[in-house]
C-alpha cells in the first residue's frame, strides 16, 4: 500500500491573519486570511492529507490554556468544514522559544508525529508557511516548501502545488 501526500499548513500568518506581538486568544480574534477557505476547498478535493503544524507559545506564556486552543481550533475546522474543506489533523507546540523543546518549528518534532500518524510519504509532501523558519522546517524534515504571506497567500500556495503534479 502506498503512503500518504501531505501538504502541512502553519496556522498564523497562512490561514488565519497575524499581528505580530498579539496572540490569539479566543475565537472572536480569528480572522481568516482572504482566500484561505478556498484554498484549503481545493486541497481537500485532492488526494492530499492536510495537517495544521503550529507554533502555539502563548499557552506556556499563560495566556490560553490548552482548552481555549481547542475551542478555537474546533471553530477554525467547522468554518473550514461549512466552506467544504477539511482539516485531518492539528498538531501544536505549547512551548516558548526559550524552553528549547524538540517540537517548536523549525524543530522536526510535530512532523515527525505527524509523519508516523498518517503515514506521509515526506518526499511527495509540502508544508505552506510564511516565515524563513518554515522553510528550515521543511528542509529539516525533507518536504517542498512554498511560501504563503498575506492575504491571498495561501490560495497561491496551493494552486501552485496543485498545478505541478
Amino acid at each position: 500500500m502506498s503512503k500518504n501526500r501531505a501538504v502541512f499548513l502553519d496556522r498564523d500568518g497562512v490561514i488565519n491573519r497575524l499581528h505580530m506581538g498579539k496572540y490569539v486568544t479566543k475565537w472572536e480574534e480569528f480572522e481568516f486570511l482572504e482566500g484561505a477557505l478556498d484554498a484549503v476547498t481545493a486541497l481537500a478535493a485532492s488526494d492530499f492529507k492536510i495537517i495544521v503544524i503550529t507554533n502555539q507559545s502563548a499557552i506556556n506564556r499563560g495566556f490560553i490554556t490548552e482548552y481555549e486552543l481547542e475551542v478555537i481550533h474546533e471553530h477554525m475546522t467547522d468554518s473550514i468544514e461549512k466552506a467544504g474543506g477539511r482539516i485531518d489533523s492539528i498538531y501544536h507546540c505549547p512551548h516558548a522559544p526559550h524552553e528549547e523543546c524538540t517540537c517548536r518549528k523549525p524543530e522536526p518534532g510535530m512532523f515527525e508525529k505527524a509523519i508516523g500518524n498518517h503515514d506521509i510519504d515526506v518526499t511527495g509532501s509540502w508544508f505552506i508557511g510564511d516565515f524563513q523558519s518554515d522553510e528550515e522546517a521543511a528542509a529539516r524534515v525533507g518536504l517542498k516548501f512554498k511560501l504563503a504571506e498575506g492575504d491571498g497567500g495561501l490560495r497561491r500556495a496551493v494552486d501552485e502545488i496543485l498545478n505541478s503534479k
